[in-house]
């Protein structure tokens, strides 16, 4: 079969004559214009979309195709239109040359492209994002650095937790590094961790104020203490129910200008503003039973009452209740301020002079006494620390009576000592002092759990007061 019949100018067994460029495009655009005059009207075809979600047309308004990708970056929104799409926008607009080589022509220009890649980044889920070759590349750059911060965090998480110097920061991140840990070079000084022991303290306290928006009503605790330079420092907790659960969180630390009722009140609603809690759910607030926070005149209570809730409570800890009674029963008697008196000099004697330490030490190895040194009886648990204290004067009472008594001689300190522990009356007060403590400690250790409730509470002290009912026989 020839194929020579579709040639111009071709005749078989003869060489065809090449044609001039400029005459053979001419007669293509010719043809073309014939061709294009002879069909009808273009439509626009259905196969067109598929693989283009962006491609749009519409034959009830006629206004041809256009690029949703494109007109929702470059028309509805901020970007302006690049230089490639300049006099060549008619996808913005409606493209009516309804020709396959005009979609892909748009379709291949750079300001197509970049629509498109800002769609699919708009319109990606997280789970794709992350899943991406780029994601993963990001990730595992950043997870080096995230790995060093958290290193640099704990740090500096241990060294607020444990109380310890800002110094220890930087000789424990030199132990990591000795253990092959990644830290960077960077953050290793004395002033690094202040940065981020705020920054975690930030994030602690927009947890609690999240949780107190969420709750209904909450209460606090405020209790005032002292800090190395002798400086008043209150602290307040929040108690409150959260998802079903009772919750227990730290707020605030911080010096109020005095202890007085009004400054205490003035502090408290400072920090309730400052974290944007609503001060309208307040209903209570647990104390020691100081006379500035349970004063009926002009204590924190009444302040409260008065211009907050007129139902707001108070709840005087049950601790501090029975520690309180145990002082306003035995305060009128001279025994119990003896005893204490040969507590609190067995400690300070022992403890503050090394020979007299030694001393008592040796003391127990020639007595063959399994012997402990005296502990500090004064403290915020009162009752636990007495009875240790009536436990080390009875197990080292042996010791205690050889060492004094030798040292009695030249030391008026320990004569003194020496002769109350002597007392027959006071040997008889410990003894009765100790089967007494017994259950009273047990009661206020009970009392100091954190998971325990009123009704706990009140079982306790019924079987405690039932148990000291059955000692007066004895």
């Amino acid at each position: 079969m020839s194929f020579l019949r579709f040639y111009d100018g071709a005749v078989p067994g003869q060489k065809r004559k090449a044609d001039d460029p400029s005459t053979s495009r001419q007669k293509k655009l010719n043809t073309w214009k014939a061709y294009e005059e002879k069909r009808g009207d273009r439509k626009f075809c259905e196969k067109w979309r598929e693989g283009r979600d962006w491609l749009t047309f519409n034959n009830k308004n006629e206004t041809g195709m256009t690029c949703s990708y494109c007109i929702e970056l470059y028309k509805n929104g901020n970007t302006s239109t690049p230089s490639n799409l300049k006099g060549q926008n008619a996808f913005l607009t409606g493209c009516t040359n309804m020709r396959i080589s005009t979609i892909v022509e748009h379709e291949q220009s750079k300001g197509h492209v970049k629509a498109s890649e800002v769609y699919k980044a708009s319109s990606s889920n997280a789970v794709e994002v992350r899943q991406s070759h780029s994601a993963k590349a990001l990730l595992s750059l950043k997870s080096v650095d995230k790995n060093r911060l958290c290193n640099l965090f704990r740090n500096a998480h241990a060294i607020a937790k444990k109380n310890r110097p800002l110094s220890d920061y930087v000789w424990l991140c030199e132990v990591d590094k000795a253990k092959g840990l990644e830290i960077g070079q960077t953050y290793i000084n004395e002033k690094a961790p202040l940065k981020f022991i705020q920054s975690i303290a930030e994030v602690e306290t927009a947890k609690t104020a999240t949780i107190l928006k969420q709750s209904n009503f909450f209460s606090f605790i405020m209790d005032g203490s002292t800090d190395i330079s002798g400086d008043e420092q209150e602290s307040v907790y929040i108690q409150c129910s959260h998802r079903g659960k009772v919750t227990e969180r730290f707020l605030h630390i911080g010096s109020p200008p005095s202890t007085c009722s009004k400054d205490l009140y003035q502090y408290l609603i400072q920090i309730f503003e400052s974290n944007g809690i609503d001060r309208k759910k307040l209903i209570g607030m647990g104390s020691d039973g100081a006379s500035n926070m349970v004063g009926t005149k002009s204590g924190l209570l009444a302040l409260i009452k008065k211009d907050l809730n007129g139902e707001f409570f108070n709840v005087h800890c049950l601790c501090h209740r029975l520690e309180l009674a145990f002082r306003d029963v035995f305060k009128k008697f001279k025994l119990y301020d003896k005893l204490m008196t040969l507590l609190i000099g067995l400690y300070y004697f022992y403890k503050k002079s090394y020979n007299n330490k030694k001393g008592l030490l040796n003391t127990f190895s020639a007595l063959e006494i399994k012997g402990i040194l005296p502990p500090r009886v004064t403290g915020t648990r009162w009752l636990p620390h007495l009875s240790r204290g009536l436990v080390s004067l009875l197990r080292n009472f042996k010791a205690y009576e050889a060492h004094l008594s030798t040292l009695s001689h030249g030391n008026p300190k320990a004569e003194g000592l020496y002769k109350i522990m002597m007392g027959k009356d006071i040997i008889t007060f410990v003894l009765f002092l100790q089967v007494l403590l017994e259950p009273l400690m047990k009661l206020s250790m009970k009392l100091q759990r954190g998971n325990i409730t009123l009704v706990d509470s009140m079982l306790w002290i019924k079987s405690t007061s039932d148990l000291i009912s059955d000692l007066k026989p004895r």
